[in-house]
């Protein structure tokens, strides 16, 4: 692509409690191929000191980009900070890096000229993730998710290779990013896509508050759009304490239950609805396997008829374990009704 007709990127960094990494994230961007780019920082809030070291690379953010923005603000959460970004953005494309992750130097690049070349229809375009720890050592991940630091036939290496390992999805084929894949559950690196702004805006941005803004994202685009794989691996995405705990996987399972229940309707009218079912129970399933399920109410607002359709999919899944999950349901439906 000639350098001078390169469309602008808006990169965005939304900082949040990562001082020990943030100078790193905001460094992969600095470091892009990718010459037209603006760079959005905005610091939600953060306690910790992401304030000061996002301050040590102003003078450099200001001499690279076309446009610099840092703003330090109060905290307002995650998806209305995408949202605030969204509206300052100016570039025909947008891309988001955590403040903890890490861009490879020619992810902007690669993934820009692809959507260039495959047109419109495409809405967004995404490479693979390595893994890697708080202390940036690259790192494998075991099938039950515990971080192992050598590689061998057991481990994955690949944030996509991760995400599929109990699914039957050929990330490279065309059913990639396709709304039916993405209803049974987000298997999408959010640090390694270009995303064009139109289309973003079109679909009417992040919900405000809700936890799971990068799942929500993509199934409001796969409605209207292609999605496009690069296969590369065009960024790091950083395992640590904080994004690994059980408050987080309590809070994030709750919030893809009320994610796929606001699907019901659009999957009800365009034939379907077994495969929301099937995802619906699934992350009922987690919301069981939690120990605070008892302390839950989701569950107990289910129609008679998604009782029914939970209880034989238990079945389906769990065998002879069916009789202990259903004991648990009743205990906990017991504890709730004692508030």
């Amino acid at each position: 692509m000639n350098p001078d007709n390169m469309p602008l990127v808006t990169a965005v960094i939304p900082v949040y409690n990562h001082d020990k990494y943030v100078v790193e994230s905001i460094r992969s961007i600095l470091h892009q191929t990718y010459r037209n780019i603006d760079l959005i920082i905005l610091n939600d809030g953060s306690n910790d000191r992401s304030h000061e070291m996002v301050l040590t690379l102003v003078e450099e953010c200001k001499r690279r980009f076309v446009r610099f923005e840092y703003i330090n603000r109060e905290n307002i959460g995650l998806s209305a900070t995408l949202n605030q970004a969204l509206d300052m953005a100016r570039g025909v494309y947008f891309t988001a890096l955590a403040s903890d992750d890490v861009a490879f130097p020619e992810k902007i690049e690669l993934l820009v000229n692809a959507l260039e070349t495959k047109g419109p229809t495409y809405a967004v375009a995404f490479g693979d993730a390595l893994f890697i720890n708080g202390r940036g050592q690259e790192v494998q991940l075991m099938p039950n998710g515990t971080i192992h630091g050598i590689q061998n036939e057991k481990t994955y290496s690949t944030f996509l290779d991760f995400q599929l390992r109990n699914r039957d999805i050929d990330y490279r084929s065309e059913v990639f990013g396709t709304y039916r894949t993405l209803l049974a559950g987000n298997y999408l690196p959010a640090m390694s896509n270009v995303v064009r702004t139109t289309a973003i805006q079109e679909v009417g941005g992040w919900t405000n508050g809700n936890a799971m803004e990068d799942w929500e994202m993509w199934l409001k685009l796969s409605k209207e759009y292609k999605f496009l794989y690069v296969d590369q691996s065009l960024a790091l995405y950083r395992l640590h304490g904080v994004n690994a705990s059980s408050t987080i996987t309590h809070k994030l399972i709750n919030s893809s239950i009320a994610l796929i229940a606001r699907e019901k309707a659009y999957c009800s009218q365009n034939s379907l609805i077994s495969v929301w079912e099937d995802s619906f129970n699934s992350q009922l399933i987690a919301l069981l396997r939690n120990r605070n399920f008892f302390l839950n109410r989701n569950i107990f607002s289910l129609s008679s008829t998604e009782v029914l359709s939970f209880i034989l999919f238990l079945m389906k899944k769990a065998g002879k374990k069916v009789v202990k999950v259903l004991c648990k349901v009743s205990n906990s439906h017991k504890q709730t009704n004692n508030y």
